[in-house]
């Protein structure tokens, strides 16, 4: 018989700290706002084609003229024309490949508490191409090694080491040099927003395939259809000990998609402001001029079709397991075949 799901102890209160939201929250509600006001003037525009009585123009042409007069004929006043609405989207980057590095780092509130250290364990390549109508999705596996970086070098051990080393600047660049893509922006989220994220949209709906006993979480799952809280979708996307780190990638990949389809759809009740102010551990280098955009982005890939892959051994691989060089269990990239993977895929 499994064990009864351990409670789980109380996340204790965040300092007071800005989040990247918070510090950009004008901007980005007026971005959210841009968004609104153009969907308005478009609606307005329409209307104003549509909208005019087909016998508008008869009446005014059976309408009879005035007797002419001597009075002087005053100079006709020239009709306003309305001002043209300026165009929020950047076209250039409409028409072009937008490429995201989402990662997870494996770090919260209890483990900043004990002082440990933390690993980017979750690195996802998110790819829209709305010309193209297509979203790519491509998980990097944790123990990858001989990472090839931007600036030339080789970097030795393990992959979720890197962003400790050059930042998450570093890890974008050397994702892209690993793959040969160029990596637009990135998105690191910890666990504590992740749950966070999950609980304001009411949880995400998934069909978990095989059974999942997770005696370190507390996670016991069996096959089928399920709605996760934060808490449970973040053991789902963690738990690993009778699956793997693939599988739990492919997990991941599952709970982003299924997550980011409920903050789409337009019948889920979420409270912009309260995210705004929750995401305090959020970091992200995506400029805000290009916020508008990017949710247009979104809105015309929201029924794309949707690639995914987790670059995992055999096929991704020259080489795996402990080689006894002091690394521990390790993956040896077969870059060749990630290069050609994600230009079949990404390529416009």
């Amino acid at each position: 018989m499994n064990p009864e799901r351990p409670e789980r102890p109380e996340r204790p209160e965040r300092p007071e700290r800005p989040s990247w939201f918070t510090r950009n929250r004008a901007l980005v509600l007026s971005a959210s706002a841009g968004a609104v006001l153009v969907g308005g003037a478009l609606a307005t525009v329409l209307l104003g084609v549509w909208g005019t009585p087909p016998s508008a123009s008869a009446s005014a042409s059976a309408t009879p003229l005035p007797t002419a007069t001597a009075s002087p004929t005053p100079a006709p006043t020239a009709t306003p024309q309305p001002t043209p609405t300026p165009n929020p989207f950047d076209r250039d980057m409409l028409n072009s490949r937008y490429t995201v590095l989402v990662i997870g780092e494996d770090s919260d509130l209890r483990r900043e508490g004990l002082g440990k250290t933390t690993r980017t364990d979750t690195m996802m390549v998110v790819s829209l191409s709305p010309r193209q109508k297509q979203v790519t999705m491509l998980s990097i596996p944790r123990d990858t090694v001989d990472i090839p970086l931007a600036n030339g070098y080789v970097f030795p051990e393990k992959m979720n080491g890197i962003a400790g080393t050059y930042g998450y600047d570093g890890l974008a660049d050397a994702v892209g040099a690993m793959l040969a893509i160029d990596v637009d922006a990135y998105i690191k989220v910890d666990m504590d927003n992740f749950v966070q994220l999950v609980d304001a949209v009411g949880g995400v709906r998934v069909t978990n395939t095989e059974w999942l006993y997770d005696e370190h979480l507390g996670l016991s799952l069996a096959p089928g259809t399920y709605k996760l809280d934060g808490a449970t979708a973040l053991d789902y996307v963690r738990s690993r000990y009778t699956t793997s780190d693939y599988a739990r990638a492919a997990r991941q990949q599952q709970v982003l998609l299924a997550l980011v389809r409920r903050y789409l759809n337009p019948t889920t009740d979420w409270d912009l402001d309260q995210i705004l102010l929750m995401l305090d551990s959020l970091q992200t280098n995506i400029d805000l001029a290009d916020m508008v955009t990017l949710m247009e982005m979104g809105r015309r890939t929201k029924k794309a079709e949707v690639t995914t892959m987790v670059l995992s051994p055999p096929r991704f691989a020259l080489d795996w397991g402990d080689r006894g060089d002091g690394r521990g269990w390790v993956i040896i990239p077969n870059l060749a075949e990630m290069r050609a993977y994600a230009a079949s895929v990404m390529g416009d």
